[in-house]
């Protein structure tokens, strides 16, 4: 994969991701005082960015040249390769509320962070309530939409870097700073 190719099928995919968010914040302000809100709006959002996700996760495992089977394993090779990504942090810039996400913090060699578990409940278990009497579907809440969001623009920074040396630039992202 090229610089340019990354840019056609990753980055126009993540900033067409990322408008789809900002549309919503017309209706419901990115603010961590709305972390629970939730909407059929951000289920969609969810699946997407989280398919999107696995996709570029994949990807950047074949640069690495790994064949991990599941979004841990897969975040389990990136970050022995970078590091730097367990806790590197989004950071959402004005005219949004300042809020610093570390998506990749909370995996382990076993376990995923919430956001990528939540996105599982509503992806395979939607209409289900648990125990605490939440229907699943109310974990496609801001918050984890916004988690998911920064998790793909971390990986597409980093993958980016990755591929090396380019005179192309990128489109900068309207949400999180660079």
């Amino acid at each position: 994969m090229t610089p340019q190719s990354f840019s056609k099928i990753f980055w126009k995919q993540y900033l067409l991701l990322e408008n789809d968010f900002l549309e919503t914040d017309e209706f419901v302000t990115i603010d961590k005082s709305n972390f629970k809100t939730f909407s059929s709006r951000y289920t969609y959002l969810l699946l997407n960015i989280c398919s999107e996700i696995d996709s570029i996760a994949e990807e950047y495992c074949k640069v690495l040249g790994r064949k991990p089977k599941n979004i841990v394993a897969k975040v389990r090779a990136i970050v022995t390769k970078t590091p730097r990504i367990k806790n590197e942090r989004a950071i959402t810039k004005y005219p949004y509320e300042v809020i610093k996400s570390a998506p990749f913090q909370a995996f382990d060699d076993k376990v995923a962070a919430e956001w990528w578990r939540n996105y599982n409940l509503v992806k395979h278990a939607r209409a289900e309530e648990p125990s605490n009497n939440i229907p699943n579907s109310q974990l496609a809440n801001l918050k984890s939409v916004l988690w998911a969001l920064a998790a793909l623009y971390i990986l597409c920074q980093n993958l980016y870097k990755l591929l090396g040396e380019s005179n192309l630039q990128l489109e900068p992202s309207r949400l999180f700073e660079s």
